[in-house]
Parts: C-alpha cells; sequence; structure tokens
C-alpha cells in the first residue's frame, strides 16, 4: 500500500463496522482489555481489521487498523508510551510503503485527545476515519475512567 491509497482509503466514505465491540480480559493479556480483528468493511474490498487494548492501571487505550498481509496502516494511541515529541497521546498513520513492516514508527501528537474516555476517542476515530459503526463499544462496567 503506498501513502495516496491509504489517503484515499482513509478518507473513503461509507466504511462500517458492523456490531458491538466488547473489550475482555483473556488470562494471556490480564489485566489488559483487548478486542481484536474486528472487520472494517469498505468499498475498495480491502481486508482491514480493528484491534484495541485497554489498560486501567495507566489508564491508556489504542485502537490499532491492520491491512491484512501488510500490517498495521493507522493507530491512534491515548496516554501511552512516550514517543518523542509527540508525547504519549499520538496518532500513527502510514508516511510510506515500509511503514506498515516496522509497526508504524511516525507519529503525530494528538493533546485534543488528551482528556477523552474510550467511547469518546472511539467516536473521534470514527468520525476522523468516516466510519459508521453499527453497535456499541464496550467496557466492562467500572473499567473505563
Amino acid at each position: 500500500m503506498t501513502r495516496d491509497e491509504f489517503k484515499r482509503l482513509r478518507d473513503l466514505p461509507g466504511k462500517v463496522i458492523r456490531g458491538d465491540i466488547t473489550f475482555t480480559a483473556p488470562k494471556d493479556t490480564k489485566p489488559n482489555l483487548v478486542f481484536d480483528q474486528v472487520q472494517v468493511e469498505n468499498d475498495l474490498k480491502l481486508d482491514v481489521v480493528l484491534n484495541g487494548t485497554y489498560k486501567k492501571g495507566i489508564p491508556s487505550c489504542t485502537f490499532n487498523f491492520v491491512l491484512r498481509g501488510t500490517g498495521p496502516i493507522c493507530r491512534y494511541e491515548l496516554n501511552s508510551a512516550r514517543h518523542g515529541n509527540a508525547g504519549r497521546t499520538h496518532k500513527h498513520d502510514m508516511k510510506n510503503e515500509e511503514e506498515p513492516r516496522l509497526n508504524l514508527p511516525s507519529c503525530s501528537p494528538r493533546k485534543d485527545l488528551e482528556q477523552l474516555g474510550v467511547r469518546e476517542l472511539w467516536e473521534t476515530v470514527c468520525r476522523e476515519a468516516n466510519i459508521a459503526h453499527e453497535g456499541q463499544i464496550l467496557v466492562p462496567e467500572g473499567e473505563e475512567p
């Protein structure tokens, strides 16, 4: 995928996620809550899935979009590991063809997201990526700040 193809997908209207997204606590990720392989339907018929992690103890949240067979193409990180001048709340997106296999090393600060909770962050992601979510994002009771 090239940068232009990424931008075309990002800006494409009509992307849809059907059904609820549920954070769970599998034994191998405790105490982190996760979800994975949520399909992002799109008119380009690209096989894009969404994965997410919520770490209550910090708290932090990550939404990672992956093009299967290529790698991650966009990731929002709220209060996660510091990335140089971008700080702990930032957005990674694909700048060139090599970045997906390098786990998207480039990122931009997103201070505007710092005070958001999981649901508010998700609403922002959907709005910015032109995604209609036909369902809810579910965090176990008492887990979200």
